[in-house]
């Protein structure tokens, strides 16, 4: 009882200065933002992928002091990892040692993992005392894990199944069925426009900046888990709210289902700019709550680079006033573009080719490349900093186009973001990350 109390406090406190943080001025004053500062060389540090390391002080140490040694300035812990357990010590949302998922490198956090070991708290300390700045990663929708089909659900969604998100199938007669995220996907998103999924997404973020010394704040998987979610029954009422008016034919007035997939109905261009409009709403909600507590912080997001694909998940991070050529492209989902919202964005450059050229050779567009996505979302983010990010498993057979991928990024963007450090370490990758 005593427990449920806390979380009750903590959740009527960030109702609070959420309502506060609405109220306040969508940008700050011109002094913070000048103030906040974007990563130019970051290491992202995945939970699972590097727990043995994180789970001592000496082990946070040592990867404190080679990242340093290697020229990164700001480090990237998932303070809440994609299927949404924490890594520091909060009044409701489950902690990584409490998880039953074993890995190959290790059993289930639950049987070994430190009881008295807080990790975000020690790898602030370690890395401030080092210079080197956190911002600290928050997976948002994912709330659930299910690795098989015969394997049992983890995570918040077995407290709240009500947040599941609900995807929409083709069933065995063809016709459209409806089927919860815990059946279909390993990662459980929940439902993004569900207000008390809402709540507990921001209720993490008061958690982090009141309570931890972060240097910034970086959004993740702040999306729809795909354009097969969500298609549940309070997103239909409120997509009917929206457009003002009820429809005929669910979900068909929006997709239609068939043996190739997902086909775009009729009023998918409304549906597309509506679901812009859920994600936007969060990300304006939870910068301004991060930027009232901290006013001096950054809040970054990262994106996928595969532009013309995350309108469909409900990301839409272009300028407002770029008009883009997709059937999907109305006004209204220009206006729900997450640029105003956020202090940079962080951008998925995940290309095996890093040059144009090499794309034109093997006869495939440039825009599955580094320097085309680049270039292409430079042109797209003009007055948003913006911070390329390689993910070096993609090169792991070739450091000399893994360090040009990096001068790449570097060259085109205002920082470079490197996934991940359990990659840089197994792979002694650490002087590659001083490409210039």
């Amino acid at each position: 009882m005593v427990r449920v109390f806390r979380q009750r406090l903590v959740l009527a406190a960030v109702a609070t200065c959420a309502c506060l943080a609405l109220l306040a001025a969508s940008a700050g004053a011109a002094g913070a933002q000048e103030a906040r500062r974007v990563p130019r060389r970051a290491l992202w540090v995945e939970t699972s992928a590097n727990l043995l390391q994180l789970s001592s002080r000496e082990g946070i140490r040592a990867l404190v002091a080679r990242a340093r040694a290697a020229g990164i300035d700001t480090l990237i812990p998932e303070a809440k990892n994609a299927w949404g357990f924490v890594i520091y010590e909060s009044e409701f949302a489950p902690h990584i040692r409490t998880s039953p998922v074993p890995r190959v490198a290790y059993a289930a956090p639950a049987a070994w993992f430190p009881r008295d070991l807080d990790v975000l708290g020690v790898l602030i300390e370690e890395a401030h005392a080092a210079g080197l700045r956190v911002h600290a990663a928050v997976n948002t929708f994912g709330e659930g894990l299910r690795l098989t089909p015969a394997s049992p659900v983890v995570g918040v969604v077995e407290r709240h199944p009500e947040w599941v998100g609900i995807h929409v199938r083709a069933g065995p007669d063809g016709r459209a069925e409806f089927v919860r995220a815990t059946d279909v996907t390993q990662v459980i998103f929940v439902n993004p426009s569900h207000p008390g999924a809402v709540a507990y997404q921001l209720a993490v973020l008061w958690e982090i900046v009141t309570r931890y010394p972060v240097d910034g704040i970086i959004l993740d998987r702040t999306r729809y888990a795909g354009m097969d979610a969500d298609y549940s029954g309070l997103s239909r009422a409120q997509f009917e709210a929206a457009i003002g008016r009820p429809l005929n034919r669910w979900p068909d007035d929006v997709v239609v289902v068939g043996q190739g997939g997902l086909r775009e109905g009729p009023l998918f261009r409304e549906w597309a700019a509506w679901r812009a409009s859920v994600i936007r709403a969060y990300v304006r909600s939870a910068a301004r709550l991060v930027h009232q507590v901290r006013p001096g912080i950054p809040v970054g997001m990262y994106v996928s680079g595969s532009f013309a694909v995350m309108y469909n998940r409900g990301q839409f991070w272009a300028r407002p006033d770029a008009r883009l050529p997709f059937a999907a492209w109305s006004p209204a989902l220009s206006q729900a573009s997450l640029l105003p919202e956020l202090d940079y964005l962080m951008v998925g450059l995940y290309y095996r080719m890093v040059t144009r050229w090499e794309a034109l050779r093997q006869g495939q567009t440039t825009l599955a490349t580094v320097i085309g996505v680049g270039l292409l979302a430079r042109d797209l983010t003009q007055g948003t900093p913006l911070v390329g990010s390689l993910w070096l498993d993609l090169y792991r057979d070739d450091r000399t186009a893994a360090e040009g991928a990096i001068r790449a990024a570097n060259r085109l963007t205002d920082g470079v973001m490197v996934f991940d450090h359990s990659s840089v370490r197994s792979r002694d990758w650490w002087t590659a990350l001083n490409a210039r």
